[in-house]
């Protein structure tokens, strides 16, 4: 097993660890996040009904579940097979199955009029955020919109214990100027860069951007 596929392993196994526990804290956070809502606001008018969305690395599905109350036809799709079977269980009227982002293997060119990928990127190696952005490029329709979002900064946050459980995960944070630079190298377009400061007593303290971006 080389590096990427143990560090993939060490992902998948933390998340299937605390699946549970993560639905029960996260997803209902949308209701404490005006801001979120209005940027799945402005993605849904920028998909404008076209084609299927996918949630992509939707743990427990809220993000999916958003869109599909606003009569969007949305998937769901997460590396963690527990955080996939949460996510099926909370939404009995959406599909979720996993999948990598690095490599989406299960899905055909051209497959989707949007993917909404909220802090999932954050999980990817620096090295291979590129090619998790081509395969992005390569699922969505012509004219398809990226709804990609992450915490701002330079580090790595290394977590070795979450919710009671032990887990290997790293968070990776990115500026926003260098996520463009990947979007762009993975052959996006893009349309618009926000920023905001964190909510106070509801979120991890950091600096949060959201990127539009549209395959040509």
């Amino acid at each position: 097993m080389d590096k990427i596929e143990r560090l993939q392993t060490e992902l998948q196994n933390s998340y299937d660890l605390v699946a549970e526990e993560y639905a029960r804290q996260f997803y209902d956070e949308l209701d404490r996040k005006p801001f979120d809502r209005k940027m799945l606001d402005w993605f849904i008018d920028k998909v404008d009904g076209v084609g299927t969305i996918c949630d992509l690395g939707c743990g427990s599905g809220h993000i999916a579940n958003y869109l599909h109350d606003r009569d969007l036809e949305v998937c769901g799709v997460d590396l963690s097979l527990g955080t996939s079977k949460q996510a099926q269980k909370l939404n009995p009227n959406i599909t979720f199955q996993q999948g990598d982002m690095i490599s989406l293997n299960n899905f055909a060119d051209n497959s989707f009029g949007g993917i909404a990928a909220f802090y999932s990127i954050i999980h990817v190696p620096r090295s291979l955020v590129a090619d998790a952005l081509r395969e992005m490029q390569r699922v969505l329709r012509s004219r398809g919109v990226l709804l990609l979002t992450f915490h701002i900064g330079q580090q790595t946050h290394r977590l070795e214990e979450w919710f009671d459980k032990k887990v290997f995960l790293d968070f990776h944070f990115f500026e926003t100027a260098q996520m463009k630079d990947y979007l762009l190298t993975a052959g996006f377009e893009l349309e618009e860069a926000i920023e905001r400061d964190p909510y106070p007593d509801i979120e991890v303290q950091t600096r949060r951007a959201y990127l539009f971006a549209k395959k040509p």
